[in-house]
C-alpha cells in the first residue's frame, strides 16, 4: 500500500526526528529500499536538525548514510511525506503545517492525535521502529545488504537497550 501510494510521486522526504537517533535512520534507509529508490534524491532523509550524538555520527560515516538537515519550508519541495519513527507532536506546540498532513507515519511510540495521514502503521507494543521495517523488507522479499542489515541491527539495539526491554 505504501509503494502503492508512493510510486508516482517523484521527491519523498523521509522525515525523521531532530537529533535522528539509530532508529530513526536506520528506518529511513530501509524505507528508501521498501521504496525501490536508490538514489538519494528521490528519497532523502531529513531532519529538521543535525545528527548530533557522536555515535550516531560514526553509524552515519560507517553505513555512507546521508541525514541531510532542512528547513520547514522546504517540505513544500516534496511531493510525498513520511515520518518515521516520529509523529508530529515531537515538533513543538505549532509543528509546521506540512507535518500536520503526512502520506505516512510509520512509529513505535505510543499514538498521539492531531494530525491527518493516509497510512498509519504505529505499533506501540514493539520495541523499535526497525523491527517494523525489518518486516517490510521480509513481505517485500528484499534481502538487506550488509550496510542496510547493520543498520537496523543496531537501531533495534539502541532503542530496546540492546534487546534488553520491552523485546519479543
Amino acid at each position: 500500500q505504501i509503494r502503492e501510494l508512493l510510486d508516482e510521486r517523484e521527491k519523498v522526504g523521509i522525515l525523521l526526528q531532530p537529533d535522528p537517533d539509530p532508529d530513526g535512520i536506520a528506518c529511513g534507509y530501509a524505507l528508501r529500499s521498501v521504496l525501490g529508490r536508490r538514489k538519494r534524491t528521490t528519497a532523502p532523509l531529513i531532519s529538521f536538525g543535525e545528527v548530533q550524538r557522536p555515535e550516531n555520527k560514526a553509524l552515519c560515516d560507517a553505513l555512507g548514510i546521508e541525514v541531510r538537515v532542512v528547513e520547514p519550508a522546504e517540505l513544500e519541495e516534496m511531493d510525498g511525506l513520511v515520518l518515521v519513527d516520529v509523529q508530529p507532536n515531537v515538533f513543538g506546540e505549532h509543528p509546521p503545517p506540512r507535518v500536520l498532513s503526512v502520506d505516512v507515519v510509520i512509529d513505535h511510540h505510543p499514538e498521539r492525535s492531531g494530525y491527518d495521514t493516509v497510512i498509519s502503521d504505529i505499533r506501540p507494543n514493539y520495541g523499535a521502529t526497525s523491527t517494523i521495517l525489518t518486516e517490510y523488507l521480509r513481505a517485500s522479499n528484499i534481502d538487506p545488504g550488509p550496510r542496510l542489515a547493520t543498520a537496523l541491527l543496531y537501531g533495534i539495539k539502541s532503542d530496546t537497550q540492546y534487546l534488553g526491554r520491552e523485546t519479543s
